[in-house]
């Protein structure tokens, strides 16, 4: 064998190993055609080639290239070593896993049209808990920096006020509170005695009030009782007055109504007006009788009238 020939020979062997390195290194197949899709990112921070690629939580693949796209996106090339395919819908996240490190993981869709090699996913960059916290961190920090400003400037409104008059003002009035507080102790000690005599009178009110309701809890209690039995009664009462009420309003209401003697008597005119002209007629009548008895006792015998 030539040397010539043993040096392609070494050659083709060496190419062929590293050929079969990448893929094994890359998590491809070693031979067949592998299953490729890619996912467009505004940021990848973190992925590159390599990446792991997880399917709910399990390795499937890696990150095959990363690049950048016409309008500055970054197109994330998948490569998969499983012989499923990913349904349309699909979504890849980048997401950080094991705390600082990134990986892909890929959520499946729910439809029944599957995604050919070298199609497109849909690709969200997930900050997670870290883009959480900083958001938080920021939000915070802004609101310190406002309350800072705003303590600030109360600070620099309080100082200005005790450049200008408002510290000869605050002497006064600390000199006026130590002169009232001296007023008053000095009332209490001029009534102190008077004050500890009120108090020894009060207490003895209070031993008087116990020693005479001590041994008359019995009446105290009967007392109790009969107001109990009092307050009943007036509630009975009550009920019975309320009750006579009703029947009232429905007597007044019936009489206004017509019902009955006296609701006609109340509600048609015609039996007032004749009322009143017979009461009119028997007053002259008897005006006529006292003005003239003998015409009306002429016609009338002595027999008749005993």
């Amino acid at each position: 064998m030539k040397n010539e020939f043993k040096v392609a020979i070494t050659i083709f062997i060496a190419i062929v190993v590293a050929v079969l390195g990448y893929r094994f290194m890359a998590e491809m197949p070693l031979l067949g055609k592998t299953y490729e899709v890619y996912a467009v990112f505004d940021r990848v921070d973190g992925v590159g080639t390599g990446t792991a690629v997880l399917v709910q939580g399990v390795k499937v693949g890696s990150v095959s290239r990363v690049r950048f796209t016409d309008d500055d996106s970054l197109r994330v090339d998948i490569s998969f070593n499983m012989d499923r395919k990913l349904p349309e819908g699909s979504i890849a996240y980048i997401r950080t896993s094991q705390i600082i490190d990134k990986a892909l993981e890929i959520e499946r869709g729910d439809s029944d049209r599957l995604i050919e090699s070298g199609g497109r996913i849909q690709g969200i960059y997930d900050e997670g808990l870290f883009g959480t916290i900083r958001d938080v961190g920021e939000r915070t920090g802004r609101n310190i920096e406002d309350s800072t400003n705003k303590l600030s400037s109360v600070l620099q409104e309080i100082d200005e006020m005790l450049k200008e008059s408002g510290r000869q003002d605050i002497q006064e009035s600390l000199g006026g509170l130590n002169r009232s507080v001296h007023t008053v102790e000095q009332l209490l000690e001029a009534r102190q005695q008077e004050l500890e005599e009120s108090i020894y009178h009060l207490r003895n009110t209070l031993r008087s009030l116990d020693g005479i309701t001590s041994g008359q809890e019995e009446q105290i209690e009967t007392i109790i009782a009969n107001l109990e039995s009092t307050t009943g009664k007036l509630d009975t009462t009550a009920g019975e007055m309320d009750e006579f009420s009703r029947e009232l309003n429905v007597l007044i209401k019936k009489i206004n109504e017509g019902d009955g003697s006296l609701g006609k008597l109340v509600n048609d005119p015609s039996l007032y007006n004749n009322l009143d002209s017979l009461s009119y007629n028997l007053n002259r009548l008897i005006k006529n009788v006292n003005d003239n008895p003998r015409d009306f006792l002429k016609h009338m015998r002595l027999v008749d009238i005993f």
